[in-house]
């Protein structure tokens, strides 16, 4: 959920020129082993970092991205950008990829972008997570058109 003009993040990524994807790189590791709707919850190198993700389609190493790739490649390979070295990935604040339950406020900043980790608002048992008067504030307007 934004929580204000996504145009900002530009100003982040531009003393990094020429990375192949921009992310926040979390140092998270999950201490459940099952997530909600009895999921696995996986522990994996750069978890979460593609949760929030500014694409550079023009770098070289994102030609890999072919849908012979994607139609062989597992979901944790997306999610941990495997065709990708590491000093090809940029770094942004967290507060592009506020994890709702992970950070908190003010010691960690504010939000710009709120992730929902383990459940949001539109799940029953998370109706009242971190940040869902915010997202029912947003949905409601969207559903008024204002």
């Amino acid at each position: 959920m934004l929580r204000c003009d996504v145009a900002e993040v530009l100003n982040v990524i531009k003393d990094q020129p020429n990375k192949a994807v921009y992310v926040v790189k979390h140092d998270y590791t999950p201490s459940e082993k099952v997530k909600y709707l009895n999921t696995v919850q996986y522990a994996y190198p750069r978890k979460n970092w593609s949760s929030f993700v500014l694409w550079n389609c023009g770098h070289p190493s994102n030609k890999a991205l072919s849908p012979d790739f994607f139609n062989v490649a597992t979901g944790l390979e997306l999610h941990r950008f495997t065709w990708l070295k590491d000093e090809e990935i940029g770094s942004i604040s967290h507060e592009w990829n506020w994890l709702a339950g992970w950070y908190k406020e003010p010691e960690d900043g504010k939000p710009k972008a709120v992730h929902y980790t383990e459940g949001g608002p539109w799940f029953k048992d998370y109706r009242n997570c971190e940040y869902s008067d915010l997202w029912k504030q947003a949905l409601h307007n969207m559903m008024n058109n204002n």
